[in-house]
């Protein structure tokens, strides 16, 4: 599959000052390269390589699966283009290759696909969360892969401390539980190490991790 260079054009102005904006017009994209917080929700837009049949990010491979943890075990979730996903408040879920911890938010977050127009080669990847208040936030989680026993968890209050901590805070909760042994309690396997949203902060041991989970 080729691959072209991305071109991110930002702008100066606060997204709250624009008005009645385009989310997809290339200048205001790279806002949400990360998450951005406006007008009460949180918003995620990414650039990948969507078609009528497939998701592909450059970085990671190909997006098509989430895994949500619930009472029956690990559910898989195959996301297609133009197809609506809602994870449900309180449900631990992850993308392999994409964040090594599972995720798990005090609010609903809705996914997106929209493939690329006629001509193009990307589409958009979009993630809607109502913003966080008060005593609303996440946790980065770790359950064992043999068995699913529950191993370690770090909290982000995220309604307190706001968007702008949330990558330092994975960052520190990767970087804890790494120094762990990572050991499951019930079965004794030596689970792999974290690793964090952003590939560029990939250990080469976290690299490794990366690919197998």
């Amino acid at each position: 599959m080729s691959a072209s260079k991305i071109t991110t054009i930002e702008i100066d102005d606060s997204l709250d000052k624009l008005g009645d904006w385009d989310f997809f017009d290339e200048k205001v994209i790279g806002k949400f390269s990360g998450f951005k917080a406006v007008s009460g929700n949180v918003f995620g837009l990414r650039r990948r390589i969507i078609d009528r049949t497939s998701i592909y990010d450059e970085k990671k491979g190909t997006y098509g699966d989430t895994h949500e943890l619930g009472p029956d075990g690990i559910h898989t979730v195959k996301f297609g283009p133009m197809q609506f996903h809602v994870t449900t408040a309180g449900t631990p879920h992850r993308v392999p290759h994409s964040f090594g911890y599972w995720h798990i938010n005090d609010l609903d977050e809705v996914y997106l696909a929209i493939p690329a127009p006629e001509g193009e080669e990307r589409g958009h990847f979009v993630v809607v969360m109502q913003k966080p208040v008060g005593k609303e936030g996440e946790s980065f989680a770790w359950y064992c892969e043999q068995c699913l026993t529950f191993i370690d968890e770090y909290r982000f209050d995220h309604g307190r401390l706001g968007l702008n901590e949330f990558w330092r805070a994975e960052l520190e909760a990767v970087v804890r539980h790494n120094e762990t042994d990572r050991r499951c309690p019930e079965c004794g396997h030596i689970n792999p190490l974290a690793y964090a949203w952003n590939t560029v902060k990939d250990t080469p041991e976290q690299k490794a991790s990366r690919l197998h989970w």
